[in-house]
């Protein structure tokens, strides 16, 4: 009897780990679709730098140079020194903030 209910409390302990693993995994993708969705895109021109674009859109975020390339890099899987015109980038300017200070 009592192998029985050993098995028992490892299958789930098992299930409970699967779960636990697949819903951090669906909630992971979907904070960072979230999160991206809400910037803004900026085609890269002739002579575009993302520091430059750091310093273009200072008063719309709250990054560092560095951490505005860095952010940016990671989350369009690009390096910095890479980038050509015509590219796209997310930056992390919030989209109703740069529609703002446009008008």
């Amino acid at each position: 009897m009592k192998n029985t209910n050993r098995k028992n409390g490892w299958s789930f302990v098992i299930v409970l780990i699967a779960v636990v693993l697949t819903m951090g995994t669906y909630s992971f993708v979907n904070a960072k679709s979230d999160t991206t969705e809400k910037y803004i895109n900026v085609r890269i021109e002739q002579g575009d730098t993302l520091w430059e674009l750091s310093r273009k859109f200072k008063e719309n975020h709250t990054f560092t140079s560095e951490a505005f390339v860095k952010w940016v890099e990671s989350n369009n899987r690009v390096k910095a020194d890479q980038l050509q015109p015509g590219d796209t980038v997310i930056i992390p300017v919030e989209a109703d903030v740069n529609q703002l200070a446009s008008k």
